[in-house]
């Protein structure tokens, strides 16, 4: 299966469609782990969650008779780009809900309405034939349903803040924890606790150990804590995400053989995401 399989599965399934942080890359180099901003999608029966609107939303393929929602983590720019290129936007008739807290003053409406406006972008967001609604989320730790589908959140690390989520459906659990810095121990645990036996635990690894000390304050992480949070949370499955942009696929193949390495003796899976990757819980 794809990223533009139409049909709609009981099950809980994600499907990657954007990995890189900061900013796209560019050329071959990043073809297999992919050049495209932070995407993920969700689909549990009728709900379709998008997990951010990075550049690996465009030219995404909608399944029918879906409900579409965007949840985003935060409105950095990278989170956000690829939205007016999201194709759920040019149905008519097309209802999508959009979810973040507010950030720096603004509600997440009023955050879109400054990237998508002339002369930015030739129309707004409600010029679109879809009909979107925002739902501001008050508090960091608010709870709501999607379908089947609880949505739990917590504050991460990050300048500016982000959301850290866990969506839980049928008694399966994915927490998406990008944008994380592990400079706060005691957010550290909490990520932990939050993460508690989590079946896919997605982690920012956007730095390697050796490059962290000079990026300490840019809001992410390594690989290496990922495993410690992985391991302390009990999580069946990691997967390494928001690559460095100038990270190439032969670089990741080497990171991720090294982290392969250090789990061989681990109760769980890692390794970084690839465009187009699927897993099925």
């Amino acid at each position: 299966m794809n990223a533009n399989d139409e049909e709609v599965l009981p099950s809980f399934r994600l499907t990657v469609l954007g990995t890189r942080g900061s900013m796209p890359g560019e050329g071959k180099a990043y073809a297999r782990y992919g050049d495209s901003t932070s995407c993920y999608r969700l689909v549990a029966g009728q709900e379709e969650i998008y997990l951010d609107a990075g550049s690996g939303i465009s030219g995404v393929k909608t399944s029918p008779n879906t409900n579409l929602t965007i949840l985003f983590t935060h409105m950095h720019l990278d989170h956000l780009i690829g939205l007016p290129f999201f194709s759920g936007l040019a149905e008519t008739g097309r209802k999508i809900a959009i979810y973040a807290r507010p950030r720096e003053g603004l509600s997440p409406k009023e955050a879109v309405d400054r990237l998508v406006i002339p002369p930015f972008w030739p129309i707004t967001i409600d010029g679109y034939p879809a009909e979107t609604k925002f739902h501001t989320l008050d508090s960091p730790t608010e709870k709501f349903s999607l379908g089947e589908v609880l949505i739990e959140g917590m504050e991460g690390t990050h300048p500016g803040g982000s959301t850290v989520f866990r969506l839980t459906h049928r008694g399966k659990t994915i927490v998406y924890a990008t944008d994380f810095e592990h400079n706060d121990p005691a957010n550290t645990d909490a990520l932990i606790k939050f993460s508690r036996r989590a079946d896919l635990l997605l982690y920012d690894a956007q730095y390697t150990e050796a490059e962290y000390p000079r990026c300490k304050g840019y809001g992410h992480s390594t690989p290496e804590m990922g495993l410690n949070i992985a391991a302390e949370a009990e999580a069946k499955k990691l997967l390494l995400v928001h690559h460095a942009p100038w990270r190439s696929d032969e670089e990741l193949d080497q990171l991720e053989k090294q982290i392969k390495q250090k789990t061989q003796a681990a109760q769980f899976e890692a390794a970084f995401a690839k465009i187009g990757d699927e897993i099925i819980l």
